[in-house]
């Protein structure tokens, strides 16, 4: 059974046997989502089982189910919003470390498969870009939310939505067109 069709089920049976499928389901993608923004691993599982079981106890608010992977990211959001403000505020300045190569290397094989090295030139690219940049471009080219999921993930009007995908595509664009001026970068793609 495809995400899908897990999904369906789930949403009409609301059994703990179809939750267990689509908890198998979801599970990775939304673990991503958290390492994607630089938590560590038992951070990422924790937070990502606390947000299927969000998932699991609220499914019944859900009014449209087309629109479910918004649902789920933008429960993934207020969850990732919450951890934040539980942290205590830093007293000083850290160094920020590099996710690893074991983490690294598992985040890449998650990732979809581009040509050459697209997976590296794309995190380049999303450097240049704001954190609400980035984080809209990787749930709209990455994990290919529509427009309507991302405007209820953000919580924002989906004329808000298209025009930061607007701006943050034209944005890439520069980056993109001055690093083939500059050769940094050969098997370019346009978004």
């Amino acid at each position: 059974m495809d995400e899908k069709q897990t999904l369906e089920l789930f949403l009409q049976t609301r059994t703990e046997e179809s939750f267990c499928a689509l908890f198998a389901a979801l599970y990775g993608r939304v673990r991503r989502y958290f390492l994607l923004r630089g938590l560590d691993r038992m951070t990422a599982e924790e937070l990502s089982q606390n947000v299927l079981l969000t998932v699991y106890r609220r499914a019944g608010e859900l009014r449209e189910r087309e629109l479910f992977q918004g649902w789920l990211f933008k429960v993934a959001r207020n969850e990732m919003l919450q951890h934040l403000r539980r942290q205590p505020p830093p007293d000083w300045m850290v160094e920020l470390n590099s996710l690893g190569d074991h983490v690294t290397n598992e985040l890449a094989a998650q990732m979809p498969k581009m040509p050459g090295d697209g997976a590296g030139q794309l995190a380049e690219w999303l450097a240049y870009l704001e954190p609400d940049e980035r984080e809209l471009m990787r749930l709209r080219f990455v994990e290919e939310l529509s427009y309507e999921e991302l405007a209820l993930a953000f919580d924002t009007p989906l004329g808000t939505i298209k025009w930061r995908l607007f701006n943050a595509r034209k944005k890439l664009a520069r980056v993109i067109s001055r690093a083939d001026a500059g050769g940094a970068f050969r098997n370019s793609r346009k978004i």
